[in-house]
């Protein structure tokens, strides 16, 4: 018994040193996990808190981007790159045509809440289709709120202001036509005192031809002359180029919308022609006057947009050219085109309904 007793009493108490030693090893084993795993935390935090400060700093230094999200387009206007001066162009022709809208909107009896409503719509309307009904997204305003400041405050000043810069139009169209008198009355002058006149018979012989010319225009019925053309003075120029501006800035941020939005490269380049022309649609239509980009009351107007548009979407897909060179070229494209269609009244082919009587009758 006492044998048996000694081996039990050894025998636990091997058990208890053996539990006892793992226990100890394990305990080793614990803290020497956790002080590794504390050594990975705490590199983990610092690599974390690392790259939160880098990120900081790189939204920091980042140029402020909202709304637009365009590589190529700056939030503000700035000189230092050609997404600046995009911006700028875009303000510009924002501005022109708010303009251009309030005086169709004046012109076509709208008191001033219409006309600084249609000078809105006139500047955003076309973006507000293509984000709205081709790109299915909110427009752009919704998010960039100084056009819509822009465009009522330009329509509502335009009201106001347009009537007096229109009498300053004709006084300088009037002084202009009395200075050519002038030089006619004197290069009249002139000539009689050059002593190459002509001689009695020749003068008979005109007297003459004038008696009878005289007579006969009496004797036919009078007919309505037709009201002289209006001339082409400097405020017309002005108010072009500054449309041209902004119709090729509104083409080419219209094309990038489209591309941005993984569009093909035709539905891109009709975004970029809707972007520039659809505003002015609507305008039309408010106002009951025929659209002017699908009449030919005046020269083309939105084939140069579409132009520009694809013209950016080449150079943009050829991927030779800086993003400066693909802005000059499509608004080279699209100005050169505007220049050409003013400087010689280029129009679409029409059929002519009055005289081949291939139109259709219109109930007024």
């Amino acid at each position: 018994a006492a044998v048996t007793f000694s081996t039990v009493k050894g025998t636990i108490m091997s058990v208890f040193l053996g539990v006892g030693r793992q226990r100890s090893l394990w305990k080793l084993r614990r803290s020497s996990s956790m002080v590794a795993f504390q050594s990975r935390a705490s590199a983990s935090v610092t690599n974390t808190t690392t790259n939160d400060a880098a990120a900081v700093t790189a939204c920091l230094n980042a140029p402020r981007i909202r709304g637009r999200n365009d590589d190529a387009l700056a939030r503000y206007p700035t000189l230092h790159s050609p997404g600046g001066l995009l911006r700028a162009m875009d303000y510009l022709g924002t501005v022109t045509f708010a303009l251009t809208g309030s005086v169709t909107a004046a012109q076509s009896g709208l008191d001033v809440f219409g006309a600084s409503i249609v000078a809105m719509i006139t500047a955003v309307g076309g973006g507000t289709i293509r984000d709205a009904v081709l790109l299915t997204k909110a427009p752009f305003w919704t998010s960039e709120t100084e056009y819509i400041w822009m465009t009522i405050v330009t329509g509502c000043v335009t009201f106001f202001t347009w009537p007096h810069v229109l009498e300053w139009q004709q006084k300088r169209q009037e002084e202009r036509r009395r200075e050519q008198q002038q030089q006619q009355q004197q290069q009249r002058r002139s000539d009689r005192g050059n002593p190459s006149l002509p001689t009695p018979a020749t003068t008979t012989a005109t007297t003459t031809t004038t008696l009878a010319t005289s007579t006969r225009r009496q004797e036919e019925p009078e007919t309505m002359e037709p009201p002289e053309p209006k001339s082409y003075d400097e405020l017309d120029a002005t108010l072009d180029t500054l449309d041209a501006i902004g119709l090729s800035a509104f083409a080419i941020i219209g094309a990038q919308n489209g591309v941005r939005a993984g569009m093909p490269i035709a539905v891109s380049a009709i975004c970029g022609m809707t972007t520039s022309t659809f505003g002015g649609v609507t305008r039309d239509v408010l106002c009951g006057r025929p659209v002017r980009i699908v009449h030919s009351n005046a020269e083309v107007y939105a084939p140069p947009a579409l132009l520009g548009a694809i013209t950016y979407l080449l150079a943009l897909k050829s991927k030779v050219l800086t993003p400066g060179s693909r802005l000059s070229a499509a608004v080279l494209v699209c100005m050169g085109c505007r220049y050409l269609a003013v400087t010689y009244n280029i129009k679409m082919h029409t059929w002519d309904t009055q005289r081949d009587g291939r139109g259709v009758a219109i109930r007024k």
